[in-house]
C-alpha cells in the first residue's frame, strides 16, 4: 500500500496503482458491430494474430432493443442478440417494461457483429460490479484498451475478406469506426466506449464561471462563421486539416501522406512568392518547374532568399516523416495502431512546420491556441494501460513497473 500522509491521504497515487496486476486471467468474449456488413453466412473463424489464436465468430441475425429513444451513442439498448418477443427476454427486461409500462422499446437491426474469445484480468471483471467514480474511471480505461487492443484481430479478418471478396464497402478500421464494445462473461455484458466523441448524444454543456449555468459547446459564433465563408484557406491549409483528421479517425498513413503534402504545397507556395518578388514571375515558374522533385533544393532557396532557416529540430522531423511518407507511398506500408505515438509527432511537428513556412501570425493563432478546448471528445488514453498481443494472448498492463503489486 502507499504511504500516507497524517491527514490518511496517499503521499502519491498512479493511475491503475489500486488495480491487483497480478490477478489471474479469466475468459470474456468482446462483442463489436462493424460499420458495415461482411457479406457471409453466420459462422466462426480462427484469426491467428502475433502467434495467438483467437476465435472470432460472425453474426448478421442480430438486433438491439432500445428503451425509450434510439440513440447513436447505444446508451440506452437493454438487449442485444437475435431478435425474440419481448416476452421472451430476460427477468430483468420485464421487470423493466413492469416498471416503465409507457415506455416505448423499439428494435434496431445490427449489421454485422462479430464476438472475440479472448481474456481480462480477473480482478477488473470483478470491479465492474463495484460502485465508485475513482474505481469506475480505472476500470473503464482497462476494458477501453483491453478492447483497441483486438481491432488487429478485426483488421486481420476484414483483409482476408476484401482479398477473397474485392467488396467495395468494407475497409480497415480504427476506434473511430467501432467504438462501442461490449465485453461480457456468463451471460452478463459491460459496456466499453473507446472514443467520448461518439458517445455524445448531444453536445456537451462547458462550464466557463461555477456560479453561471453551463452553455452549449462551441467553437464558433455563427455570425463569425458566416464572415469567414469567403475566406481562402492559405496554400496547403486543408491537406494540414485533413492529416489532423484522419489522425483522430485511425488512418495512421493517410495523415502522414496528407501532412507532408500539406509542406510540399506550402514551401513551393512561399519560395515561389519569395522569388517572383525579387526575380520575377518567369523565373519563379522556370525555377518551379526544375525542382519539381527537389524538395529540399526549395526549402534552401526559400530560406536564402528570406533570411529565414529551418531549426534543425524540425529539419530532422520533416526528413524522418517524408522518409515514413515514401515508405507509405512506394512500399506499401501500413502504419497500425502500436505506431499512433509516432504519427501523432510527425502531424504534431507538420503542423508546427506549416506554420513556420506560412510566416502568419493570424493563422497560427487559429491552429495553435485552444487546443485543450477542441480536444473534448478525443481519445487521450492512448498509452495509459498498454495493451498488446502476445503468443499467450492479450496483455494489458501498467504504465509503470512498481505499480504490479501482489494482492493484499
Amino acid at each position: 500500500m502507499a504511504s500516507k500522509d497524517e491527514g490518511g491521504l496517499p503521499l502519491r497515487f498512479a493511475l491503475g496503482e489500486d488495480l491487483n496486476w497480478k490477478a489471474p486471467w479469466i475468459g470474456v468474449c468482446l462483442w463489436v458491430e462493424l460499420p458495415f456488413w461482411l457479406m457471409v453466412d453466420n459462422t466462426t473463424f480462427a484469426i491467428e494474430v502475433e502467434g495467438h489464436e483467437f476465435q472470432v465468430a460472425v453474426h448478421d441475425n442480430y438486433f438491439e432493443l432500445h428503451g425509450a429513444q434510439i440513440t447513436d451513442s447505444r446508451h440506452t439498448v437493454c438487449y442485444q442478440g437475435p431478435l425474440k418477443k419481448l416476452d421472451d427476454l430476460s427477468a430483468e427486461i420485464k421487470q423493466l417494461r413492469k416498471e416503465n409500462p409507457d415506455t416505448p422499446f423499439m428494435w434496431r437491426k445490427c449489421k454485422t457483429v462479430l464476438k472475440i474469445a479472448s481474456r481480462c484480468n480477473e480482478e477488473v471483471w470483478s470491479a465492474t460490479r463495484t460502485e465508485g467514480k475513482l474505481r469506475q474511471s480505472t476500470i473503464d480505461l482497462y476494458l477501453a484498451e483491453l478492447c483497441k487492443a483486438h481491432i488487429p484481430v478485426l483488421n486481420r479478418l476484414i483483409q482476408a475478406y476484401r482479398l477473397a471478396t474485392y467488396d467495395y464497402f468494407a475497409f480497415e478500421v480504427a476506434p473511430w469506426d467501432v467504438p462501442r464494445w461490449l465485453v461480457e462473461r456468463a451471460g452478463r455484458c459491460v459496456g466499453s466506449l473507446l472514443l467520448p466523441y461518439r458517445g455524445w448524444d448531444i453536445k456537451p454543456a462547458i462550464f466557463k464561471n461555477p456560479e453561471a449555468p453551463p452553455v452549449p459547446y462551441q467553437l464558433i459564433q455563427g455570425e463569425d462563421l458566416q464572415n469567414q465563408v469567403s475566406a481562402t484557406a492559405t496554400s496547403g491549409e486543408l491537406e494540414v486539416l485533413d492529416a489532423l483528421n484522419l489522425m483522430e479517425r485511425g488512418d495512421y498513413s493517410g495523415a502522414v501522406r496528407r501532412i507532408t503534402t500539406a509542406i510540399e504545397v506550402i514551401v513551393e507556395a512561399v519560395v515561389a512568392r519569395e522569388i517572383e518578388a525579387t526575380e520575377g514571375k518567369h523565373h519563379a515558374e522556370k525555377f518551379l518547374k526544375k525542382t519539381q522533385t527537389q524538395f529540399w533544393r526549395r526549402v534552401a532557396k526559400y530560406e536564402a532568399l528570406s533570411g529565414r532557416t529551418l531549426s534543425d529540430g524540425l529539419r530532422k522531423q520533416l526528413s524522418e516523416t517524408r522518409e515514413l511518407r515514401h515508405s507509405i507511398v512506394h512500399r506499401g506500408y501500413r502504419i497500425n495502431s502500436s505506431e499512433r505515438g509516432r504519427t501523432q509527432r510527425a502531424v504534431d511537428t507538420g503542423r508546427w512546420i506549416f506554420n513556420w513556412f506560412e510566416n502568419d501570425d493570424a493563422r497560427r493563432t487559429v491552429r495553435e491556441k485552444r487546443i485543450s478546448f477542441r480536444s473534448l471528445g478525443r481519445d487521450l488514453t492512448y498509452g495509459v494501460f498498454p495493451a498488446r498481443i502476445t503468443p499467450e494472448g492479450v496483455v494489458v498492463s501498467p504504465l509503470f513497473e512498481e505499480q504490479i503489486k501482489d494482492p493484499d
